[in-house]
């Protein structure tokens, strides 16, 4: 097959595949940056059946038959793993190598179906392929058998170019080729003595380009030419030029030169901001300019300059005076695009492969649903979105609708993801290092803003709602998902204090300054917060007044405002009990229970029901004995059995541990330890610590407050002590009731 023939044959594939993406030559009116206008054609709507071409993958070489594409990434222990992949002009594709951090493919410098494969990192057993689809053996050359020193460096249609080290440690080109079983070498004469690596190879039919980093200081590029025929170097250019069968193209300082090969004429072309020129595309010339990312095309026939790409990355000539560009434009998004001019003199830009990711900056996912959740993971929620590209900065900022109020998350400089995202632990922002104040249930909005690095494209804004939601927790009384604290002084004063768990410090602290409930509260003899029992999702209160009566108080949860609404009288007879705890889950029914000791010492069950008017079931006896302690505390399921569990103090200080069975009895006790008796108050609270399991406030002398945090063992019920400031504004001396 000719040369000619060649380019003509993937010329019509491409075209005869890709026909649904093939475009109209229309004028447009975008210019370059600082350019006349001149004319642009839009690609075409890819099609479904576009091929695909990987995210991860470069485009490095052309063929008649397809493109030679490789993916490299470091591995988990450093090494860089090359694959090579050849994309046919029919949609499929073939894995040249696998990935591996021994074995390349080195493209054809040429436009040809042939690539070469090294068998290890040091390139001297060379495997060439032919990928134009006829199956036939690998042509393998040994360059071992040339010489201790001899790699390969490039190729040129079924010719090696390879470098090796003369007598002198000067560095030596060759070319060689093969005839049946006999290699053939053919030293390139006129290379320069100051040639130090090779950093690309390139070139036409008839003509090689080597582009080498000199042994100066500092080390400077130049290019050879070298005519293929005699392996003699022709010219040295300070550049790496671009040559097409006819034509060959520099830069210079004011733009660049076209220089016509056959007779020497030499036409020079002053663009402003010129940052590279990339190639010919028919009877035009591909640059970039210096502060835009896109590719744009100059017109040798009448010189206007049109804007062919939103975004460039790579090319490489195709046959047939084509560019294949790795790119992408706003409205067609990324892939491979094949430039031609056609014959009016129109540029024709076809995508001819889709990678499916977007050129403008876009959400393309997201985990943020039309509801949150937060007690899944212990109250935090993992928000997530996925963008259609990396490079860029992002803010993210959550609005509490009812009060304005905030979450905001900024990422600066996301270059090597395209996802952003945190750990929303249910709180509003204020600084690093501080834990913020949780944020209640209820309706929210997010919104996310975005500026590309490139600048291709608007800048990014979108965003949605979603309800925050948390199931009812002990002892929150304002719906925000975090353990409150009521406390009633010796005046009958209620107070609400809520807490939050400060990650930055691993303690928990006062996230408010404490909600004033009421006053009247000194007229209960017992009063005890007992959970959710009656269905209203918040925690809800109980009193015993002095006269005996039980009275309920049933919660709102409002974030703002009374967190009790008005009391109810479910009874009389409570008289005869010395202690209530409330708040575990006996029963397993997921419901917060009651338990309550009589003067006689026997334990009663009161389940909850979820009913408002009537809290709790008919009691049922479950113990006797009880009346050897003298602290009865609720602490939910402490150590990760079927139900809720019970801790007890002695009258000597011993705090003992009931495990719930689920049925409303208890497993025989276990010791916990001793020293308890310093405390004033011991309070189950729920989980305060955010690592999910219960916990449990104790309040000792000098007015210290000690969370201990839930372990989740049995045997092992407490973590050490920590101190907490939630109290820290009011005197405990003053203070005759916590729970």
């Amino acid at each position: 097959m000719t040369p000619g023939t060649a380019r003509r044959t993937l010329a019509a594939a491409i075209t005869t595949v890709l026909a649904v993406t093939a475009l109209a030559a229309a004028p447009a009116a975008t210019a370059a940056p600082g350019e006349a206008a001149g004319t642009r054609t839009a690609p075409a709507t890819a099609a479904e059946t576009l091929p695909k071409f990987p995210l991860d993958t470069t485009i490095v070489g052309a063929g008649p038959s397809g493109f030679l594409g490789t993916t490299g990434h470091a591995d988990e222990h450093g090494r860089w793993m090359v694959g090579d992949t050849w994309f046919r002009s029919d949609g499929g594709s073939t894995v040249v190598t696998e990935l591996d951090s021994a074995k390349a493919a080195t493209p054809n410098a040429l436009i040809s179906d042939i690539v070469a494969v090294s068998d290890s990192w040091e390139r001297r057993v060379v495997r060439l392929r032919d990928m134009s689809g006829t199956v036939t053996a690998p042509v393998v050359f040994d360059l071992r058998t040339l010489g201790a020193t001899h790699k390969l460096v490039g190729l040129y249609g079924s010719t090696l170019l390879v470098q090796s080290e003369g007598g002198n440690g000067l560095k030596e080109f060759h070319l060689v080729s093969k005839n049946g079983s006999t290699l053939t070498e053919r030293k390139i004469t006129g290379v320069p003595a100051d040639v130090r690596e090779v950093t690309e190879v390139s070139g036409t039919e008839g003509t090689g380009v080597i582009t080498y980093r000199s042994t100066g200081s500092p080390a400077a590029s130049a290019s050879l030419m070298v005519d293929l025929a005699s392996a003699t170097v022709t010219a040295t250019l300070p550049d790496a030029p671009r040559l097409s069968g006819k034509k060959m193209l520099r830069e210079d300082a004011q733009g660049f030169v076209v220089t016509d090969r056959a007779t020497g004429t030499e036409k020079r072309i002053a663009l402003a901001k010129i940052s590279r020129a990339v190639g010919f595309y028919g009877e035009s010339v591909a640059y970039t300019v210096t502060d835009s990312p896109g590719l744009f095309g100059y017109s040798l026939l009448d010189g206007s300059t049109v804007k062919l790409l939103d975004k460039v990355t790579h090319s490489v000539s195709g046959p047939g005076d084509v560019l294949l560009v790795q790119g992408g434009s706003i409205e067609h998004g990324e892939g491979i695009y094949r430039l031609d001019t056609g014959r009016n003199g129109y540029p024709i830009v076809v995508k001819i492969a889709t990678t499916g990711q977007e050129t403008a900056l876009k959400v393309v996912g997201t985990n943020v649903g039309p509801v949150v959740n937060l007690d899944p993971a212990n109250g935090r929620y993992p928000f997530s979105w996925t963008l259609s590209h990396s490079d860029f900065d992002a803010t993210v900022k959550l609005t509490h609708k009812k009060t304005g109020r905030t979450y905001v998350q900024e990422f600066k400089d996301i270059r090597f993801n395209d996802s952003v995202g945190f750990l929303w632990r249910g709180n509003f922002w204020e600084r690093s290092g501080h834990p913020g104040e949780p944020m209640p249930n209820g309706d929210y909005s997010w919104k996310l803003t975005a500026k590309p690095h490139d600048g291709i494209g608007p800048d990014l804004e979108t965003g949605g709602d979603f309800e925050l939601v948390r199931s009812p927790k002990v002892h929150d009384f304002n719906n925000n998902g975090t353990p409150d604290l009521l406390v009633r002084d010796k005046v009958g004063e209620l107070r609400r204090v809520d807490t939050v768990y400060d990650v930055w410090r691993g303690r928990v602290v006062r996230a408010d300054s404490g909600g004033y409930i009421g006053r009247g509260w000194q007229g209960y003899r017992q009063v005890e917060s007992v959970g959710d029992v009656a269905g209203t999702n918040a925690a809800d209160v109980i009193g015993i007044d002095g006269a005996g009566a039980l009275w309920f108080h049933p919660g709102t949860g409002a974030d703002s405002g009374a967190p009790l609404a008005p009391r109810v009288r479910i009874g009389g007879g409570w008289g005869v009990y010395t202690q209530l705890a409330g708040g575990s889950d006996l029963t397993g029914d997921g419901r917060a229970d009651l338990v309550a000791v009589d003067k006689a010492g026997d334990l009663w069950l009161y389940k909850g029901t979820g009913n408002v008017n009537q809290p709790f079931a008919p009691r049922k006896k479950t113990g006797f004995g009880w009346n050897i302690y003298n602290k009865i505390t609720a602490v939910g399921n402490l150590a990760g059995g079927p139900a809720g569990d019970l801790v007890a103090r002695d009258k000597a200080g011993v705090l003992w541990l009931y495990l719930g069975k689920g049925d409303g009895t208890y497993a025989a006790r276990t010791k916990i330890g001793g020293g308890w008796n310093q405390y004033t108050h011991i309070v189950g609270t729920g989980d305060a610590t955010m690592d999910g399991t219960p916990d449990l406030y104790a309040i000792g002398p000098y007015d210290t407050v000690y969370t201990y945090s839930g372990t989740g063992n049995w045997r092992v019920p407490f973590r050490t002590r920590k101190t907490t400031e939630v109290l820290a504004d009011l005197p405990l001396q003053n203070v005759d009731k916590v729970f």
